[in-house]
């Protein structure tokens, strides 16, 4: 009897032991669920509405054109595939539609291809935005550049 008992405690120290190491977090271990996708958080920078910047923030071929500095642009919904946007005040549609979709241009999370098939360089902050892109076929063909800041 003695020896069951014996045992009995044996058995159980060691049973509390194991679930115990068994149960200690390891410092070492990243799950893949912690990893962040970086296009995820450029998608998470573009989200939201932004404005130009001021009367000198929009350029064609290096010139000034003052005809945008009442637009706004929002991007909404968007994550590692893609978004959609939407214009305010766009002088012309050639330029900046009224709306579309994006995505991540070749997995570059500093390119972004519009429906419109219009390829788009930004450069994204918290509180900016710059937007590099060439438009062709059309009167206001030429390489535009746009400063945005958030609302």
């Amino acid at each position: 009897m003695k020896n069951f008992t014996y045992l009995k405690s044996l058995f159980l120290t060691l049973f509390v032991s194991a679930l115990l190491f068994s149960c200690s977090k390891d410092d070492d271990d990243t799950s893949v669920d912690d990893v962040v996708d970086p296009l995820d958080t450029q998608a998470n920078l573009l989200n939201g509405s932004w404005v130009v910047k001021d009367a000198n923030s929009v350029t064609k071929d290096g010139s000034v054109v003052n005809v945008f500095t009442a637009m706004s642009l929002t991007f909404s919904g968007g994550s590692a595939s893609g978004g959609a946007y939407a214009t305010l005040n766009s002088d012309s549609n050639e330029i900046w539609p009224a709306s579309g979709t994006w995505q991540f241009q070749g997995g570059s999370s500093a390119a972004l291809l519009r429906s419109d098939g219009v390829v788009i360089s930004i450069s994204v902050t918290e509180t900016t935005l710059r937007t590099t892109f060439s438009t062709s076929g059309g009167i206001k063909d030429g390489n535009w550049v746009f400063d945005f800041v958030k609302q």
